[in-house]
């Protein structure tokens, strides 16, 4: 054609209105809504569609001639027997093909470049249709962009042309233009009169203001002026292309796309508060969980000061006994009470002496030791019942959406219940068991019950080596056949070499003490906040996962929301 179908402007709005529906469509694909993405795949269908011309007369009207000429190709046969008995719907096709699809419709493909842009139907003459109007009236001319409605210009005046508007909605008959083909036959005069009266014929079938053009598919074909159809192909860009009939269907599917994007809203909204939701109750787990190790370390430290200044409290005790018990004469009486009574011995002394000392180190150590433990434990109680809650909230920005399925949020609740299920068993003195390996209340025990071996083991070796040099150094004076006084002298000797040894292997141990107190409790701690970390690194990897696949979801409909809102605020 010499001039084209569409204008730039409405080619441009058509061609980024299938574009953000291609957007949406694929939105619909990555959110699993298949309802959304026939929708949006049947709205991209309708504004890609070649322009609907449906074309109505009488028979021998010159319909098919008259096409051909507009198209400026042979797109319907002109035979000299009616050759059209059936509907026609004319299509592009790269392959040339023709198809019955229904008793009264047949699909005819092409390949004429034109009719990528144009579809034509092709309508048997009015004579013959007005038994059988329903496809047409009800299926194309309602849908077509333009119905041509050719009579013959010499005689317009059939019956069965006029009778077939009366099965033509009112709505759809203003799409209705009069085209008085063979024009060429008539004088000025009697075709201006033909005119005149197909209009009056046309107001009486309700249509305000008919369009009626005299054209001439011979002259049209033949190279020759006056042949109507430049005013035609005028009206065509006008109305078609540039007037109401293309725009109300963008119109239409703009309308109908801006309510798709709008409905959406909510539910993307909901998405990314979810998200974000999530994102923020990760972060304040991890915050917590740091906070309570470091709080549990400073109950650590301030334990172990506890128990180191009774051990220091304890060990003053212990070495000022020591003195006391290892004076010269109680030694001597000791010692010769000893050879008649044993268990008034130096060696009975002794290991009662290491008894003693053994049960007020334990003894004083596990009532601090027990109260700490305490603290201890009911931090990371707290700790696991505010994590606990922070999952419950997390429950409660679970969305529920029609529109929307992703994937992972099926497995949302699962995770949810997975970790408050473990979090409860941890929670309980078993559950803490098998993360300590002991039972909280003795946690005492387990937590410098050790370490009472290994100090009480290391006071009876000091005691037993010191007090056992004194009585050798005794026993050999003794042999020597020095008297009481000599051996009393002995000890007095040794008395304060042994003193210093013993109060230096106390003082020695604390730091040993300190420091084992300290490894067994952070061991015990790097235990539970690993089974902690344990727990909810499967949330971690949830949201990690949920971000993955709602992020992209999110970060889409905002550019298409924000394209939407450009393309929608054009004018057409």
């Amino acid at each position: 054609m010499s001039s084209p179908i569409v204008n730039r402007k409405l080619q441009d709005y058509r061609s980024d209105l299938d574009s953000l529906l291609q957007r949406v469509q694929q939105l619909a694909a990555d959110s699993n809504n298949p309802e959304l993405q026939a929708t949006t795949d049947s709205l991209r269908k309708n504004i890609n569609e070649p322009f609907l011309f449906v074309v109505v007369g009488e028979v021998k009207a010159g319909k098919s001639s008259f096409v051909n000429a507009l198209l400026e190709a042979t797109v319907c046969r002109t035979d000299i027997e009616p050759c059209t008995d059936s509907i026609q719907q004319i299509v592009y096709a790269e392959q040339p093909f023709e198809r019955q699809i229904e008793p009264n419709l047949r699909k005819i493909g092409l390949p004429i470049e034109i009719l990528q842009e144009i579809s034509i139907v092709d309508t048997p003459g009015t004579n013959t249709i007005v038994a059988d109007h329903q496809i047409v009236t009800e299926r194309y001319i309602p849908n077509s962009d333009l119905t041509f409605f050719v009579l013959f210009a010499k005689n317009p005046y059939q019956k069965s042309a006029w009778d077939f508007l009366d099965f033509v909605s009112a709505q759809w008959r203003k799409k209705v233009v009069f085209i008085l083909q063979q024009s060429d036959l008539l004088k000025p005069a009697d075709l201006e009169t033909n005119v005149e009266r197909v209009k009056d014929y046309a107001r009486q079938k309700q249509i305000v203001a008919p369009l009626v053009f005299a054209t001439s598919a011979e002259r049209e074909l033949n190279g020759e002026e006056n042949s109507g159809f430049a005013e035609i192909r005028d009206y065509i860009l006008e109305m078609v292309s540039s007037g109401s009939s293309y725009k109300i269907k963008l119109r239409s599917v703009s309308d109908t796309t801006q309510k798709i994007i709008e409905a959406l809203a909510d539910d993307v909204r909901a998405l990314g508060v979810q998200l974000a939701a999530d994102k923020k109750t990760v972060e304040n787990i991890k915050t917590k969980i740091d906070a309570g190790r470091k709080r549990s370390r400073f109950e650590i430290k301030t334990l172990v000061e506890r128990l180191s200044d009774r051990y220091d409290s304890i060990s003053s005790r212990i070495k000022l006994e020591f003195r006391d018990s290892l004076s010269v004469m109680t030694v001597i009486r000791r010692s010769f009470v000893g050879i008649f009574k044993k268990e008034a011995s130096m060696q009975a002394w002794i290991t009662d002496f290491k008894e003693r000392c053994q049960t007020d180190l334990k003894i004083s150590l596990e009532e601090l030791s027990s109260e700490g433990a305490q603290h201890f434990v009911d931090g990371i109680r707290h700790l696991l019942e505010s994590l606990t809650q922070d999952i419950n909230n997390v429950q409660t920005h679970q969305i529920e959406s029609s529109s929307i399925s992703i994937a992972i949020l099926e497995r949302r609740q699962e995770v949810i219940e997975s970790i408050k299920s473990k979090v409860e068993q941890l929670l309980t003195d078993e559950g803490l068991v098998s993360t300590l390996n002991a039972n909280a209340e003795d946690m005492a025990v387990e937590i410098v019950g050790g370490i009472f071996v290994t100090i009480a083991g290391t006071i009876l070796n000091v005691l037993e080596f010191a007090v056992a040099e004194a009585i050798m150094n005794a026993i050999g004076i003794a042999f020597a056949g020095i008297g009481v006084v000599l051996f009393a002298v002995g000890i007095a000797w040794q008395r304060n070499h042994i003193i210093r040894k013993f109060e230096s292997a106390l003082d020695r141990e604390q730091g040993k003490f300190n420091s084992d107190v300290t490894d067994r409790l952070h061991q015990k701690l790097g235990l539970i906040y690993e089974e902690v970390e344990r727990i909810f690194v499967q949330f971690y990897d949830y949201v990690e996962r949920e971000e993955q696949a709602i992020a992209p979801i999110v970060e889409q409909y905002e550019a298409i929301q924000a394209d939407a809102r450009q393309l929608f605020g054009k004018k057409l």
